[in-house]
């Protein structure tokens, strides 16, 4: 786990990705990482020496201060976005059934985000769906929008 404190009324955070050092050693086959469901013979390439790990963010509120993670204090996130390490450079795609879906997965080696993406392209039943590598960089958080119109 990568915990970073985030003092009352601060909105920007540095990431460090030394911290995520540990997990890297729980990197596993690609292939053990794909969801259930993939159409036979759709996995390109059918084979990939890469040993990967996907990290799932998540950003909580400590309500009463005791400094461990309790009931109702998990913050919804508009992500789905995961923190992934990958021991090389891998590109793969592959199709689901249910949902029909076809999807994409491109790692860089070493520490990244991977950023998700998934639509439905107009006059289709195939989502299209991607994780793709993205630096690692600094995040802004924001304070609620307030509605400002109806």
């Amino acid at each position: 786990m990568y915990e970073v404190p985030v003092p009352a009324g601060t909105t920007v955070l540095a990431v460090n990705p030394a911290r995520w050092a540990g997990a890297s050693a729980r990197a596993q086959e690609l292939s053990t990482l794909l969801p259930a469901g993939v159409v036979a013979g759709s996995l390109t390439p059918a084979t990939s020496g890469a040993r990967v790990t996907l990290l799932q963010w998540l950003m909580w509120r400590d309500h009463n201060t005791n400094g461990t993670r309790d009931e109702g204090e998990v913050l919804p996130l508009m992500s789905h976005d995961r923190v992934a390490y990958s021991t090389e450079a891998t590109d793969v795609s592959f199709r689901s059934a249910a949902p029909e879906m076809q999807q994409r997965w491109t790692f860089k080696a070493g520490w990244s985000r991977a950023e998700h993406y998934v639509y439905l392209p107009l006059n289709s039943t195939t989502y299209q769906r991607s994780l793709i590598s993205a630096a690692v960089e600094r995040y802004t958080l924001h304070e609620p929008t307030p509605v400002t119109s109806q």
